[in-house]
């Protein structure tokens, strides 16, 4: 995770959650099945879209090619752990977006269990 997080330049609040990520998606298992580099790259993909401004965000083809996985593996499985996402980062994470802004997210949980630092 380390690793992949330098390549990609990551902040280390990022690098953090990311780790953070991974490991209880691994301990709850919401990822059975998937590979350690497919479970980093979509932890990198989940903390990047939570806590980094647009224009400094990675795309899950960035991240794909760093960790070596396909763009659409990581987007399936940021799409595994996105419903789970509000109880895998850590408690101290700074958001800069709400959950329920994130790519793809479709979710049906109110915007009040979410920290909301601004919106685009």
């Amino acid at each position: 995770m380390s690793r992949f997080c330098g390549n990609l330049d990551l902040p280390h609040h990022i690098r953090r959650a990311a780790t953070t990520i991974a490991k209880l998606a691994v301990d709850l298992d919401i990822v059975a099945g998937r590979s350690p580099v497919t479970v980093s790259a979509g932890a990198i993909y989940l903390a990047c879209n939570a806590g980094l401004d647009i224009k400094k965000r990675k795309t899950a083809k960035e991240i794909g090619q760093i960790c070596g996985a396909a763009e659409v593996t990581v987007k399936n499985t940021y799409k595994l752990l996105l419903p789970r996402a509000k109880e895998l980062f850590p408690k101290d994470f700074q958001f800069a977006y709400s959950i329920a802004f994130f790519p793809l997210a479709r979710l049906p949980i109110p915007l009040a269990f979410f920290p909301l630092a601004r919106l685009v």
